[in-house]
């Protein structure tokens, strides 16, 4: 796929890049990755700045003792490269698709040429940064201070928009081993907390999905929760 025709059919793109220059914009490769495949491993270096046009990545770090914790799920218009890119360090976390997906990328030489000649984009990369930065601020006193019920309620009213509409519902494509990697705790404890929900109508749990039966009962349960 050509990189002006994924400008002209994705806006988020498009915002993204609508100050590029022509000779930098001519750089940029488009890449397809199959659901499950790895895009970038932990600790390895890449010399790539990325932006996701479709599909969902997971963000994820691994401990020396195999157990995997997910930090974030980025989706279109997201990027990921930017923190490793500037002093071409390994990069801190592990990205995999957990859709088939589809990126552009640009080398760390013409990032820096980028970020240098387009001030749009260098403050885009800043409120962006500031934006993340504050989430997982946020994210990391949430997870100290609030219940597991909480967060996992949290999540799952963040991935709303995300979901697919039925008439059963909204059905979110997640399962309980992403959701025990998310939140870093065993999935018996997952396990209990859905259950939970489930028997009281909030939810139905499929292997694949989690399809939200009563979105206003799920926000009662999060406030509630909340207090714990």
């Amino acid at each position: 796929m050509h990189i002006i025709e994924i400008i002209e059919s994705n806006k988020g793109i498009k915002k993204i890049l609508r100050d590029c220059p022509y000779e930098i914009l001519k750089k940029w490769e488009f890449k397809e990755y199959s659901k499950g495949q790895l895009i970038c491993h932990q600790d390895m270096q890449y010399e790539y700045f990325y932006i996701i046009v479709k599909g969902y990545a997971n963000i994820s770090l691994t401990a020396e003792n195999g157990k995997k914790y997910s930090q974030a799920i980025y989706k279109n218009g997201d990027y990921f490269g930017e923190l490793e890119i500037f002093d071409n360090k390994p990069y801190i976390c592990s990205i995999e698709a957990l859709t088939d997906i589809q990126v552009i990328r640009i080398g760390r030489e013409n990032f820096l040429k980028w970020i240098d000649k387009d001030r749009s984009f260098s403050l885009h990369i800043m409120k962006t940064l500031c934006d993340s930065f504050y989430k997982l601020s946020k994210l990391a006193g949430e997870n100290t201070l609030y219940s597991l019920k909480y967060r996992l309620c949290n999540y799952l009213l963040y991935r709303l928009d995300s979901g697919v509409k039925s008439s059963s519902g909204i059905e979110i494509n997640v399962n309980k081993e992403q959701l025990s990697e998310q939140f870093a705790v065993t999935s018996r404890s997952i396990n209990r907390i859905l259950q939970q929900l489930k028997e009281n109508g909030i939810i139905d749990v499929s292997n694949n999905s989690i399809n939200i039966i009563d979105i206003k009962r799920l926000r009662e349960e999060e406030i509630l929760s909340r207090k714990e």
